[in-house]
């Protein structure tokens, strides 16, 4: 342990630019000799910023088991990525959450921003970007989503507009003393200021709006005068404002802190700025800022996520990349961000990413059942990984893309993860579950064979997961083993949640047009309000094939499925041949929904953003108007 120790405070030492000769020669002996990475860690003990490039306005939370990232796009989409590794952000794929269709804020989204509040019922999400109109960007406001459920990636219900009536930007939220306020900026004459209010709910301010910070020092002047990107860190009872000055064309945009020395947040008096930057340009990095702070894996360390440009130049740009670094707290209490860290240096990635982690994933609900069988994979306290029952507690898994085209199946029951012990040694098969280490022997490929069938090979092994022998019997073990083209391999995935559909172009989700109740209602893409006739529930019935079965009833009280109706999707009769439907894991990690009757596959009729495109099947091109996620609803 000590050793470890030892040789991360070296390596963030020389990373932060500290005297090699404060850590004294122990330590760095124990750095140097501790430099070997397990060859079956996905990723390396270190990584260099930038982080993702045109990354502008950077957001990160780490949330049970994965970082999310959202940038500003530019576009009518609100993208977000995910990795279990801060590296394998910068090849996750993007997930569009959100579209804008709507004229007055379809478009520029700027800043997204996404926060977990506690509510009555339960944990949930709140987004909160800016957008406006597609000519200029003089219609730019905030706008506020909601999510159905715990996980990040949603799916999102639009809730309001908290100042339609004059420009605002840079959103956020300060808890305080159980009040909740919302954080912006504005102009105010030549100034930008930020400003606060209280909130009746996420969504909705009330009462004054009160300047808490102005561009008052020289330094917040560089090219206009900008106060911007108001966001609160809270550390040992103190709460700090930190924010964006001067112009972002500059090279001189950088951080400042405001600290509350009063005890009313919404008193410009009890907010006490200091008089110097706290974050600017260094070390061939310019223009810093319009950040956000997260915490390590573990909860020890505190990071700042920000972006800033490799040119004096750059200004206000695609330029501008995500970058990530740790910072310490002086001996006042006050936020020590240090100075960027320059282009390709190395830094330990954040403490407690490799584990080990036993957590609860975000995603739908699966059933693995085996095919040779019929029951499902389970697991126990102990581990132990076997063929049993399907209503078993421990028999629910997220199948959790984990980068590379390779997914984590996450056990629901006991948050560990399916791993394969000493998976590089040939002659081992042995399967367990245990916590999260980021280990090769924890990653699985995901494979179709025939019908909706699946065959899942250990990353380091190449081992397919079957039962012991091969063997009929429930209660079999499983193991990593030969791998043959065998019912033996062949397993079915069963959502168990119920689920939107969520289209990856758009945002958007499958749903019943105008939420009709009558049976044969036509089915297109809609923004995701909650209604039942959004949601889903997966019926299964032979060889993989399951029915997609609308929670709604419809006026005779019938169960609706989704059917196809000459290349065209509706709602019909659950007996229907018409009516079932396999799905494919894609590499990037969103669904092919395949038609057992004609072998097409699901999509958007016009690969639009908008409410209403239709509903259609169509051979495979391997579009992103053909790719789906399931994302559970609570």
């Amino acid at each position: 342990m000590t050793h470890t120790i030892n040789k991360r405070m070296a390596t963030l030492a020389l990373a932060m630019g500290l005297s090699a000769t404060c850590l004294g020669a122990g330590n760095l002996h124990a750095a140097e000799s501790a430099k070997g990475a397990d060859e079956n860690r996905i990723t390396a003990a270190t990584f260099a910023n930038p982080l993702f490039r045109n990354g502008a306005d950077p957001w990160l939370e780490y949330h049970n088991g994965n970082y999310y990232l959202t940038t500003t796009t530019w576009t009518s989409e609100l993208v977000m990525r995910k990795s279990p590794t801060i590296a394998g952000l910068a090849d996750a794929p993007a997930h569009n959450i959100w579209s804008g269709t709507d004229k007055s804020n379809c478009c520029n989204f700027w800043a997204f921003e996404f926060h977990p509040l506690q509510t009555a019922q339960g944990l949930r999400w709140y987004v909160i970007y800016t957008s406006g109109v597609a000519e200029n960007f003089d219609g730019q406001r905030n706008h506020i989503l909601e999510s159905e459920g715990s996980d990040p990636m949603g799916p999102y219900k639009f809730k309001g507009t908290p100042m339609p009536d004059h420009w605002n930007i840079d959103g956020s939220y300060l808890e305080y003393k159980g009040q909740l306020y919302f954080l912006w900026s504005e102009w105010h004459g030549q100034d930008q200021v930020n400003l606060i209010a209280k909130m009746s709910n996420p969504w909705t301010i009330e009462g004054e709006h009160k300047v808490i910070t102005a561009p008052i020092h020289d330094w917040e002047k560089s090219g206009l005068n900008v106060n911007e990107g108001p966001e609160i860190i809270q550390h040992e009872g103190r709460t700090f404002l930190v924010h964006s000055a001067s112009f972002c064309n500059t090279e001189d945009y950088s951080l400042a802190v405001v600290e509350l020395t009063g005890d009313d947040p919404m008193d410009p008096a009890a907010w006490t700025k200091y008089d110097k930057p706290f974050f600017s340009k260094a070390n061939g990095v310019y223009g810093p800022g319009h950040h956000g702070f997260f915490k390590s894996p573990d909860g020890k360390e505190d990071w700042l996520i920000y972006h800033g440009n490799s040119s004096a130049s750059d200004g206000c740009s695609g330029t501008r990349a995500a970058r990530a670094q740790p910072f310490i707290w002086d001996n006042k209490g006050l936020p020590k961000f240090g100075e960027p860290m320059a282009n390709k240096k190395q830094l330990p990635v954040p403490s407690g990413e490799f584990g080990p982690i036993t957590t609860q994933v975000e995603g739908v609900k699966y059933r693995i059942v085996s095919r040779e069988i019929g029951q499902c994979l389970v697991t126990n306290a102990k581990g132990q990984v076997s063929i049993g029952k399907c209503d078993d507690d421990n028999s629910q898994w997220v199948i959790d893309p984990s980068n590379d085209g390779l997914y984590r199946f996450a056990n629901v029951g006991q948050g560990t993860f399916l791993t394969q012990a000493q998976c590089q040694d040939e002659s081992s098969t042995a399967l367990n579950t245990s916590p999260w280490v980021a280990s090769r022997c924890q990653r699985w490929s995901v494979d179709s064979t025939r019908e909706g069938w699946f065959r899942f090979a250990n990353d380091r092994s190449i081992g397919n997961l079957q039962a012991k022998n091969c063997s009929k019997k429930a209660g079999a073990d499983v193991i990593a083993g030969e791998n043959r083209v065998s019912e033996c391999t062949d397993w079915r995935i069963e959502p168990v949640s119920t689920f939107a559909i969520v289209n990856a172009h758009s945002g958007r989700v499958v749903s019943a047009e105008q939420c009709q109740l009558k049976p044969n209602a036509n089915v297109a893409q809609f923004e995701y309000t909650g209604n039942a006739c959004q949601q889903w529930q997966a019926v299964p019935t032979t060889d993989g094939f399951y029915r997609l079965q609308s929670i709604q009833l419809s006026n005779n009280k019938s169960q609706q499925c989704l059917v196809t109706n000459e290349g065209n999707l509706e709602l019909g009769a659950c007996n229907a041949i018409d009516s079932e439907f396999r799905s494919e894991l894609m590499p990037n990690g969103s669904l092919r929904l395949v038609s057992r009757k004609g072998g097409s596959s699901m999509k958007v009729a016009n690969g639009s953003y908008a409410n209403g495109d239709n509903i259609v099947e169509d051979v495979w091109k391997n579009t992103i108007s053909q790719q789906f996620y399931f994302r559970e609803v609570k």
